[in-house]
């Protein structure tokens, strides 16, 4: 049995990693925290002491905060993974990164209080075994989750019509518009030998 624990800044791409990584969301555009399968653990985490694990591999996925009823926490990662181990389950802890700018501005936009910067201070104090990449994840796909798979213990299968499925949107375009002319422009260009 092995435990791989998702986490990241609200808006960082739980959902998508979720999707990708396990079945349960499969059918779901989005899911909210209150709907993921572990969710009412988080609330009392000492209920990790007794929880059934029910399949071999096992995806918990919780953002950082996670928001239930108006009420706003941050899960106890350091203590749950202190119950893993003394529960013997072997467990990995990953941090999902997705581009600073973007991530800040859908926390603003979105939420009542704007946590992004106080959720990056509460990730840096954990003790992290990898962190994912979303940018990646878009752009590599299945060649970056074979290279997650040779660094993690915690066994990654995907199924290639799916992933492409979950991955044909890109989530950042709203964020992003086009910059016809920048400064540094001309230099890149001189550098480059484009222009003399």
């Amino acid at each position: 049995m092995n435990v791989l624990l998702i986490t990241g800044p609200q808006g960082s791409g739980n959902h998508i990693w979720s999707k990708v990584l396990s079945t349960w969301a499969d059918d779901e555009y989005w899911v909210g925290h209150k709907d993921e399968p572990h969710s009412h653990l988080w609330s009392d985490v000492e209920q990790w002491s007794t929880h059934n694990f029910t399949e071999v591999d096992t995806i918990v996925s919780v953002s950082c905060p996670f928001a239930v009823g108006g009420r706003t926490d941050y899960p106890d990662i350091t203590r749950w993974r202190e119950i893993m181990t003394e529960r013997n389950i072997p467990h990995e802890v990953a941090v999902i990164s997705r581009e600073m700018t973007i991530n800040d501005y859908q926390n603003q936009r979105v939420r009542p209080v704007n946590n992004y910067k106080n959720s990056i201070e509460f990730l840096n104090k954990l003790e992290v075994d990898i962190y994912l990449s979303t940018e990646t994840l878009f752009i590599y796909k299945e060649k970056y989750l074979n290279v997650l798979n040779s660094q993690l213990d915690f066994p990654i299968h995907y199924e290639i019509q799916k992933l492409y499925t979950t991955l044909s949107q890109s989530f950042n375009e709203k964020y992003i518009h086009y910059v016809e002319e920048s400064t540094l422009d001309l230099e890149v260009a001189k550098v480059s030998g484009y222009v003399n």
